[in-house]
C-alpha cells in the first residue's frame, strides 16, 4: 500500500530525483578532472553518456506503452541506474568509467519522461498546479548543490560517488511509496499516427529551437564548476552560484502556469531564449565578477523554468493522450539526449583546458540567439498546436 497520497507523493519523487541531479550535473566535471581526465576527455565522456539518453527515453516509453505500467518503468530505471553508479567507486581508468556512467545514464532516462507523462495526466494538464509540484525538484536540486559545495571542500572530488549513491537510495525508496495514478486514457475520435506528426512543420521549428538552446547549454552544464574553480571562486561560493540559480528557477516555476495562462507558449519561449543569449555574454565576459555572476546566474529563471514550462505544454497540447508518452520520449531524446551529446562534445574540444572558455561561451550564445529566431517563428496561437492541428 502507497504511504502518501499523489500530490505529496509525486512532488517528493521530483524532489529525489532532481535532488541525485543537483550532486551529479555540478560537480561530475570536477570529480572526472581528479581522475586525472582532460577537458577533451570529459566532453567525450559526456556526449557518450548523454548520447545514451537519445535512446534510452524512447525504448523506456515503448515499454510503458506496451505494459501499461508506467510506475514499475520508474521503478525498474532507478533501480538499474543505482547499480550502474556503483561502477563509480572504482578508479579504473577512462573506459570502465565511461562503460558505468553509460549504463547509469540508460537506465535514468526511464524515470523522468514517465514522471510528467503520470503528474500531467493525473492533474488533468493543469499547467498551474504542475509548476508549483515540479517547484519540489528545483528545491531539491538547490539542497544538494549546496551541500555538493560544502562536501567538496571538506573531502575533495570523491565525494560525488558515495553521495550520489545514498541519494540515489533514497530516489528508489521514494518510487515504491508512490501510489498507483490510474492515467486518464481517451479514444481519439480520429486516428492519428505518431509519423505524421512528427513530420509537422511547427514540431520540427520547436524541437530544432529547443535542441539549439540545450546544446549551448552544454559548457554550462559541463564546466562550469571548472569555470568557477578556476576564476579563484571557493567550493561553497560555486554551490551558492547555483543555488542562485536553482532560487530563482522555483520561483518562476511556481508562477509559471499563471504566467503562461492566456499568452503566446511562442512568445515566451522567444523571450526565455532571448535572455539565455544575455546570460552566456555575461558569463563570457564578467564571470570574474561577483555581481555580475550572480545576475546571469538569476537569468536561470527564464531560460530554463519558464522555457520548460513552455515546452512541457507545447508537448501536452500538441500530441493527443494515446501519443504522449512517445512525445515526452521523442522531446527528452532528441532535446536532452542529442542536444546534450552534441553540446558537451563540442565543448570539450573547445575549452581546452579552460584556454577556450571565453569562446565557448560566446559560441554557446550563438547557438542560443539562433533558437530565439526559431521560437519567435512559432505560431502565436496555442490552438495552432493542439493535436498536431498545425499540419
Amino acid at each position: 500500500m502507497a504511504l502518501l497520497s499523489a500530490r505529496p507523493a509525486l512532488a517528493l519523487a521530483y524532489f529525489t530525483y532532481f535532488g541525485v541531479l543537483g550532486i551529479f550535473v555540478p560537480y561530475l566535471g570536477l570529480f572526472l578532472d581528479g581522475r586525472g581526465l582532460s577537458s577533451a576527455d570529459i566532453g567525450l565522456l559526456l556526449a557518450i553518456v548523454t548520447a545514451s539518453r537519445i535512446v534510452g527515453p524512447n525504448i523506456w516509453a515503448w515499454v510503458a506503452d506496451k505494459t501499461a505500467r508506467s510506475l514499475s518503468v520508474m521503478q525498474l530505471g532507478a533501480v538499474l541506474a543505482t547499480l550502474g553508479w556503483l561502477s563509480s567507486f572504482a578508479d579504473l581508468g577512462f573506459w570502465p568509467l565511461l562503460a558505468g556512467f553509460a549504463l547509469f545514464s540508460f537506465f535514468w532516462t526511464a524515470i523522468l519522461p514517465q514522471l510528467e507523462l503520470t503528474t500531467l495526466n493525473y492533474l488533468n494538464d493543469d499547467t498551474r498546479v504542475y509548476s508549483r509540484i515540479r517547484t519540489a525538484g528545483s528545491v531539491g536540486y538547490i539542497v544538494l548543490v549546496m551541500l555538493g559545495g560544502w562536501l567538496f571542500e571538506r573531502y575533495g572530488s570523491e565525494f560525488l560517488p558515495l553521495s550520489a549513491l545514498l541519494f540515489l537510495l533514497l530516489l528508489v525508496l521514494t518510487l515504491f511509496m508512490l501510489p498507483k495514478v490510474t492515467l486518464a486514457t481517451t479514444t481519439p475520435e480520429h486516428s492519428v499516427r505518431f509519423s505524421q506528426l512528427i513530420k509537422n512543420s511547427v514540431l520540427l521549428r520547436f524541437m530544432a529551437a529547443a535542441l539549439l538552446l540545450q546544446m549551448s547549454f552544454a559548457p554550462f552544464y559541463g564546466f562550469f564548476t571548472l569555470y568557477s574553480r578556476d576564476l579563484g571562486y571557493s567550493g561553497s561560493q560555486t554551490g551558492l552560484f547555483i543555488a542562485i540559480a536553482i532560487a530563482a528557477e522555483i520561483v518562476a516555476f511556481y508562477f509559471a502556469g499563471s504566467l503562461m495562462r492566456n499568452r503566446s507558449y511562442a512568445r515566451l519561449l522567444g523571450i526565455c531564449y532571448g535572455v539565455t543569449v544575455l546570460r552566456w555574454l555575461l558569463l563570457a565576459e564578467l564571470a570574474a565578477n561577483l555581481w555580475w555572476l550572480s545576475f546571469s546566474m538569476l537569468l536561470h529563471a527564464g531560460s530554463f523554468a519558464i522555457a520548460h514550462s513552455c515546452a512541457m505544454q507545447f508537448i501536452q497540447q500538441f500530441f493527443p493522450k494515446h501519443l504522449r508518452s512517445r512525445g515526452q520520449a521523442l522531446y527528452a531524446g532528441v532535446i536532452f539526449g542529442g542536444g546534450g551529446a552534441i553540446g558537451a562534445y563540442a565543448s570539450g574540444l573547445l575549452w581546452q583546458d579552460g584556454a577556450g572558455a571565453r569562446l565557448t561561451f560566446y559560441l554557446a550564445a550563438v547557438l542560443a540567439l539562433a533558437a530565439t529566431l526559431l521560437a519567435l517563428s512559432l505560431p502565436r496561437q496555442q490552438g495552432l498546436a493542439v493535436n498536431g492541428a498545425g499540419s
